[in-house]
């Protein structure tokens, strides 16, 4: 699954583990759901960082929560 989410506002995130993000930084998440929780965030400068378990399902849920809430301002 591929979501790209472009904005110049400042979505923050908390993952359980890994802190604070800010998914307006972010330009592509892979996300795998087997054999284990996965999501891998390519990020605006080319990065990659995993993030595993309850921190990708934290992040997944944080950008449909995003996405959701982008599509209502267009």
């Amino acid at each position: 699954m591929h979501t790209i989410v472009n904005s110049p506002s400042v979505f923050s995130c908390k993952l359980p583990a890994a802190g604070w993000i800010n998914l307006a930084q972010i330009r592509q998440i892979q996300f795998e759901d087997l054999p284990s929780r996965t999501a891998v965030v390519t990020w605006q400068n080319g990065d990659k960082q995993p993030f595993f378990g309850e921190d990708a399902v934290a992040l997944i849920k944080a950008i449909e929560k995003a996405i959701t809430s982008i599509n209502k301002r267009v």
